[in-house]
């Protein structure tokens, strides 16, 4: 049985509670705001581009044949496991092919865990994984950052959340740990989110992990950019998900000098030089949850680059200039998922 909650699972859990969201929903798609990439993907999240040009899609997949379940937000929810995460390369001319298949993947109602981020940096592709499921399955798949070689996909290092979490608890929430993404200093230090555990970690090879900062509100943090400057920008989801509880933390050294708030369930961001963009993996009205978008964020406010879509998560920017993004990573019908290019 696994046992983790997950943003996602959260996400649910609240939307359920608020009577927003039946268990059995499955919104239809709507028009897109650009042109599709890539789809019929099963949960795809994180995207990135390599010094090639490609672009890297993780892709947390459909699950398998392997009945399973998992404590959610209406108690105990069924699923099942495979061997169907991969990560997606698109080339330039839109060939794709998968350059990494056969990660776990665990499929719920509500959401599929998983592959989250696939980080392409110097020689080596970094692949964040979050799910916490059986014990056979090993340390790189329980909340783990796994370094690959990018030529010869030989693994060169595992980093694994599990047991910092379990033993120093940081925000004093107890145990739950969804590693979330990663960023790397001027200096090379490793600077981790972890969405379960509320905190903000670093690693380097001397000292290993070590604590940053946490947050005991449990403002789930998501994402985390690295400035030209060293300074550090954290995405959150939002302590409680109510409407505007989303919001970016602006940090210098250990200082907070600046928040960002008032959005909405933020899954990623983008810093583009002294430009800041935030995915919102759903807007919250009066009339309840509604499709996501993409939004440029300034301290005078948010202004949309792109609406009306259904549950984005990635965004990253293409050497053409373009912002591509990920949608259809939960709530949305096995395999409908993909990556769009934004109208400029």
């Amino acid at each position: 049985m696994l046992g983790k909650r997950t943003l996602l699972l959260i996400l649910m859990g609240i939307l359920y509670s608020a009577g927003l969201v039946p268990a059995s929903a499955q919104p239809e798609m709507p028009p897109l705001p650009g042109k599709l990439v890539i789809g019929d993907l099963g949960s795809p999240r994180g995207i990135a581009f390599d010094n090639d040009g490609n672009l890297l899609v993780a892709v947390a997949g459909v699950g398998g044949d392997v009945e399973l379940t998992m404590a959610g937000p209406e108690g105990q929810s069924a699923g099942h496991i495979g061997l169907t995460g991969r990560v997606v390369s698109v080339a330039p001319d839109g060939t794709a092919t998968d350059r990494i298949s056969g990660f776990p993947s665990y499929a719920l109602e509500s959401e599929t865990l998983g592959l989250y981020r696939v980080i392409p940096k110097d020689e080596s592709l970094w692949v964040v994984y979050s799910g916490n499921g059986p014990a056979n399955m090993g340390a790189y798949w329980t909340d783990s950052i796994v370094e690959y070689d990018a030529k010869t996909l030989v693994v060169k290092k595992v980093i694994n959340l599990n047991n910092f979490e379990a033993t120093e608890d940081p925000d004093g929430n107890g145990y739950d740990t969804n590693v979330s993404d990663i960023a790397w200093g001027t200096d090379g230090t490793m600077y981790i989110t972890d969405a379960g555990g509320n905190d903000l970690l670093s690693w380097t090879e001397d000292s290993g992990l070590q604590l940053v900062h946490a947050w005991p509100d449990n403002p789930v943090p998501t994402s985390i950019e690295v400035a030209d400057n060293g300074d550090l920008y954290i995405g959150f989801l939002g302590a409680g998900l109510a409407p505007g509880a989303g919001k970016i933390e602006h940090w210098s050294g250990e200082k907070l000098i600046e928040t960002f708030s008032d959005l909405n369930a933020v899954s990623d961001i983008l810093l583009d030089g002294d430009t800041l963009y935030a995915v919102q993996l759903a807007i919250f009205t009066d009339k309840g949850p509604g499709p996501g978008s993409v939004v440029r964020v300034t301290a005078d406010g948010v202004t949309p680059i792109a609406e009306g879509l259904l549950t984005p998560f990635g965004i990253a920017k293409g050497k053409d200039g373009a912002l591509y993004v990920s949608f259809g990573t939960a709530f949305v019908p096995s395999g409908t998922g993909g990556v769009v290019k934004l109208d400029s």
